[in-house]
């Protein structure tokens, strides 16, 4: 699966499917210093799904070690499992998105010096997640990956899955003044990388009407809600910047809508039989969409005090 969107999809298909929500703010202070919001919600139908799963895997193994201490009729062999170092089965805990503890150690995910500030469970009336907030000292240090599939619980099978360990990051290069510089850097398109070798763009592949009715309508099952948005606010006024998406201190890197993109035919049936190959290439293509911002510059430069 070298397609794109393709290795997306399979961050929501089987064994459960689901929309996902997440929203990434960075704030940098004039220092270098910051903290990075992060807010990841899904579709209150995966979360029952993810909570019935977690359900069935405990009275499993609950059921397991019922077995087990039928089977251990002496004295004799519990010691003998006690020499072999091997520990008695713990029944899992209940699913929730909201995990401090696996929230703490994601903190090293956005790079050195990142410390776990706070969290809290979040949940709507049709969503359930969390929003948590790290800190960090130098944004320098900072790097942000902008492929959502980290932030999707998964089963054993995808852990493994090429969607699941793409990673995308977004780095900083920051100069402290007066005024203060920051230059954001995206993730290249690696199609401008290809060599001579390379074979020339292939002919799109037939389409089949009926085998492309069945996958939009897939699509348009999974990606309904979906919402991934990336932004960075400076404290400060901004003096100077490259970037496409302003508002006030704030620039946007990315804000994309699925679920107004799935409505919309033309759109996502060229976009469908395009299958673009990298993200870089999804953004070049769903640039003029409404409800969608990707900035197209590799660079982003910002001046501010």
């Amino acid at each position: 699966m070298n397609n794109f969107f393709i290795r997306l999809l399979f961050i929501f298909l089987l064994p459960l499917t689901g929309c996902i929500q997440v929203d990434t703010l960075i704030k940098v202070q004039p220092d270098g210093s910051g903290v990075i919001e992060e807010t990841v919600l899904m579709d209150n139908a995966f979360v029952r799904q993810m909570k019935a799963m977690a359900e069935g895997i405990a009275d499993q193994m609950e059921q397991e070690m019922e077995n087990q201490a039928e089977q251990q009729k002496s004295e004799e062999e519990k010691q003998s499992e006690t020499k072999r170092g091997e520990e008695p089965q713990k029944k899992p805990e209940s699913f929730d998105l909201f995990d401090e503890k696996e929230l703490k150690k994601r903190a090293g995910n956005f790079g050195k010096g990142v410390s776990y500030l706070s969290g809290s469970k979040v949940v709507t009336d049709d969503y359930e997640g969390y929003k948590v907030i790290y800190a960090f000292k130098d944004i320098q240090n900072i790097i942000i990956n902008q492929n959502p599939g980290e932030k999707v619980p998964s089963s054993p099978q995808q852990e493994s899955s090429d969607a699941k360990t793409k990673k995308e990051y977004i780095t900083f290069f920051f100069t402290r003044g007066n005024p203060s510089e920051l230059l954001i850097s995206l993730p290249a398109d690696k199609t401008k990388d290809q060599s001579e070798d390379t074979p020339a763009d292939k002919p799109p592949e037939p389409a089949d009407d009926q085998q492309t009715e069945a996958v939009a309508a897939q699509m348009k099952q999974i990606f309904e809600g979906m919402k991934i948005s990336i932004a960075v606010e400076v404290e400060g006024t901004i003096l100077a910047t490259n970037a496409t998406y302003r508002d006030g201190s704030r620039i946007t890197l990315m804000e994309l809508d699925f679920g107004k993109f799935m409505h919309m035919a033309e759109h996502f049936k060229k976009f469908s039989l395009a299958r673009p190959d990298t993200l870089e290439e999804t953004k070049q293509f769903m640039k003029d969409i409404p409800g969608v911002k990707v900035e197209l510059n590799e660079k982003i430069q910002i001046t501010f005090r």
